[in-house]
């Protein structure tokens, strides 16, 4: 129970994280799968599904609302430590999904290979200067929902930063900020109300889509899953290479580096859970 709490934590922190994937994290730690089936077919046992997402979402509320202004800090005076922690825990489960297209050759797959790492270079060269502000009218509250539909899709999708593309969108720091405030509910529930609601919406047809892919065309969505993965690891070690470094963070960098895949590796129960 512990070990899954502590599972849907690192997934947390991966949701704060910009360009770290939630959903990459989860694949790395071996419950993206069975997460996205027990919320597919919740009902077939709602006993074993209620618990497994239960303990899940707890570590997963308990990082955003008490982590989020240690990782705004630490990003900010220890950025690349920070990064290449995530980096090792995300590398530390490659493995584990490699795994899943064993005995399959990559060239009859070539276009899910490609396409999903084409998208991802597109995403990281877009910029955008724009800040949402929420003023309490109609068209900010369907912009918060549709954030929501947005982030529940790159939650499920392993490989797509929720977080970068939020930053894109220009909402990130607004919902940061209310989650770091969030028991100051005159603020918060306005913003969150249209915000979750959209979460729930989009992730409940993501899921269903994505519970078919892995059901019934398992292999092709995995080799786009490592699409996502490789390039999502790429894209984050040249985002570190923007800033110039001391021996000494480099060095210690290296150290969560390893910190990072050896906790991914020790928690990796995708085939031992």
């Amino acid at each position: 129970m512990v070990k899954l709490i502590l599972k849907g934590f690192i997934v947390g922190l991966g949701k704060i994280i910009p360009g770290v994937s939630g959903g990459m994290l989860a694949m790395s730690l071996g419950i993206y799968e069975d997460a996205t089936l027990a919320v597919a077919h919740f009902f077939r046992d709602v006993k074993k599904n209620s618990l497994f997402l239960g303990l899940l979402g707890i570590g997963v509320i308990l990082a955003i609302v008490g982590m989020s202004g240690v990782i705004e800090f630490c990003l900010f005076q220890f950025y690349l430590p920070t990064m290449l922690l995530f980096i090792g825990l995300m590398l530390g489960g490659f493995s584990s999904i490699r795994k899943e297209v064993e005995g399959t050759s990559w060239k009859c797959y070539f276009w899910y290979l490609v396409i999903p790492f084409v998208l991802m270079l597109v995403l990281s060269f877009t910029q955008s200067h724009q800040v949402f502000i929420y003023d309490g009218s109609l068209k900010s509250i369907l912009c918060l929902f549709l954030f929501g539909v947005i982030d529940a899709v790159t939650m499920i999708v392993p490989g797509v930063s929720g977080t970068a593309i939020l930053m894109l969108l220009g909402c990130y720091t607004m919902l940061l900020e209310t989650f770091q405030h969030l028991f100051d509910f005159t603020t918060s529930i306005p913003v969150l109300v249209p915000f979750g609601f959209g979460i729930l919406v989009g992730a409940l047809i993501t899921i269903k889509i994505v519970s078919y892919l892995i059901e019934r065309h398992s292999i092709s969505f995995y080799y786009m899953i490592l699409s996502f993965f490789l390039s999502s690891v790429l894209l984050l070690f040249f985002q570190t290479l923007k800033y110039h470094y001391s021996i000494a963070t480099v060095l210690i960098s290296f150290v969560c580096f390893l910190i990072g895949y050896f906790v991914s590796k020790v928690l990796d129960l995708h085939y031992n859970s």
